[in-house]
């Protein structure tokens, strides 16, 4: 709670930087070593692979024996896993004669004292048992650490008597899983306030959109709103974040779910027609176009003719080619435009034919480290640019710290950049026999697997003659070192024949 407070006093009512981690007792790590954040495990597991039924008649008891002495609860929580326990504890709880108010007193003295994030989030699910409107700022305070949103939101609901505003209030302070906890609460309000949010902003999230862009849509009224006479540009950007996270599909419900999509799709695109151009509406339009064009969706009678001539119209209207290069162009004000909204111009020039790849190479010389620019340059390069690209990676990759040996690390999180987009280039140049091979060299002698992994597969798939006369010396040597046993398995397959 302390944690919580400081950062409070720090930085206002949220969100908080980091969603507020680390938090106070957050295990040193090894340098390289991947650690799935338990934040990630707990919103994974309630959304994908659920926490099953948990035996909790044992714990019910040794709660109920301490309610009288609750430091002693600290201990008894210290080796459980909320979420594992959290919904079938509240099941036994209320099977159970409690006394609620000697219980609420007990779990806000969990949730004050605890110095470990599963012991405090087991008291915020006690006080969801046992508290009432008192215990509002308490879980909103502590429901802004990312970490304990879930188990917060769920109390607020059960604890509030106007719940859905209680956990509106606090998804507003949340950007990360908090937020799809609490925005998948307020599925079905009709408060205007919150309907009008869960349009603009509210849909919005540090994990994916996807998970919230139909409850957004429904929920919010989407088509309703894109109908009215006014529509803002918040509302317009809102619309066009909603519906491409329906149009890429993904975790949650979306566009053949939404049984207002394509009414949706065209009015969207005809507000944008005159509508202020910028990057967003047009990456959206992008990806719209797309799905009316792939897409295998139960289309109503003239559909989807219609769309595809109304999206191919739009799209061709020049100030879209204008707006993407004003954002790969280097402004005066903006010498360095930030990282996202230069990655989205080139996937839109990508995908709007702009020849972009000069504008990708010159932006790698402020920004060596960034994976997808790397990753959209050799995609687009050809055989007449490809070693313009390669060039470039042996000259900003940092290729000694990139073949420092093999390691067992995944390669992901922070300090990996450069060896994911090692990895990207090395797998793409199998469609480039013959190119690239000091950087093949590096890759196999590099700290991820995964890079290991395409430079092998990238020789094995080159005909014979383009094969670097010392590719054999490398994946022998590589071999001999590899600590992956499939890996190295493979190595060894190749160098037998």
């Amino acid at each position: 709670m302390a944690h919580a407070l400081s950062l409070a006093a720090l930085h206002g009512p949220g969100p908080w930087p980091r969603d507020g981690f680390p938090l106070p007792d957050e295990e040193p790590r090894k340098a390289g070593e991947f650690v799935f954040p338990s934040v990630v495990y707990d919103g994974v597991s309630t959304h994908h692979f659920g926490t099953g039924s948990q035996p909790v008649a044992e714990l019910t008891d040794r709660i109920l024996r301490h309610l009288d002495d609750p430091a002693c609860l600290l201990q008894v929580f210290a080796e459980v896993q909320a979420v594992r326990v959290a919904d079938d504890l509240v099941g036994e709880l209320r099977s159970r004669s409690v006394p609620r108010e000697k219980l609420r007193t007990a779990a806000r003295f969990v949730v004050e004292n605890a110095t470990r994030r599963e012991v405090a989030k087991l008291g915020i699910v006690l006080l969801g048992v046992s508290g009432d409107e008192r215990d509002r700022e308490l879980l909103q305070l502590l429901g802004t650490l990312d970490e304990f949103a879930l188990f917060a939101v769920v109390a607020l609901m059960n604890t509030q008597p106007d719940r859905q505003r209680a956990v509106f209030e606090l998804a507003q302070r949340l950007d990360g899983w908090g937020r799809i906890h609490a925005v998948e609460r307020l599925q079905g309000c009709v408060d205007p306030d919150i309907k009008a949010w869960l349009l603009r902003t509210g849909f919005r999230n540090g994990v994916m959109n996807e998970y919230l862009a139909h409850l957004a849509a429904t929920t919010g009224g989407l088509y309703e709103a894109l109908l009215e006479h006014d529509v803002d540009d918040t509302l317009l950007a809102g619309a066009a974040g909603i519906l491409q996270a329906l149009a890429n599909g993904g975790p949650a419900a979306d566009m053949h779910d939404y049984d207002d999509a394509v009414p949706a799709m065209h009015r969207f695109a005809e507000l944008v027609a005159v509508a202020e151009p910028h990057l967003e509406l047009l990456d959206a339009a992008l990806t719209l176009e797309k799905l009316v064009y792939d897409d295998d969706f139960d289309w109503p009678d003239g559909e989807p003719a219609r769309l595809r001539a109304r999206y191919t119209a739009l799209l061709a209207q020049p100030r879209w080619r204008d707006v993407v290069l004003r954002e790969l162009v280097p402004r005066g004000e903006d010498p360095e435009p930030r990282s996202y909204t230069f990655a989205t111009a080139l996937s839109c020039a990508g995908r709007l034919g702009v020849d972009a790849l000069p504008h990708a190479l010159a932006r790698l010389h402020i920004d060596r480290r960034n994976a997808y620019i790397w990753q959209w340059a050799i995609h687009h390069a050809d055989a007449n640019t490809v070693e313009q690209v390669v060039a470039l990676a042996e000259e900003l990759l940092p290729l000694d710290e990139l073949a420092s040996g093999p390691a067992e690390s995944l390669g992901l999180g922070r300090g990996y950049e450069a060896d994911r987009a090692l990895e990207i280039i090395v797998g793409k140049l199998r469609d480039h026999p013959g190119i690239g091979q000091n950087l093949l060299s590096i890759a196999l002698r590099g700290r991820i697997a995964r890079g290991r992994r395409a430079a092998l597969g990238t020789i094995d798939s080159w005909p014979p003659q383009a094969r670097p006369p010392a590719a054999r010396d490398w994946i022998t040597a590589a071999a001999a070192c590899e600590p992956d046993a499939e890996l190295r398995e493979k190595m060894l397959a190749f160098l037998a024949t």
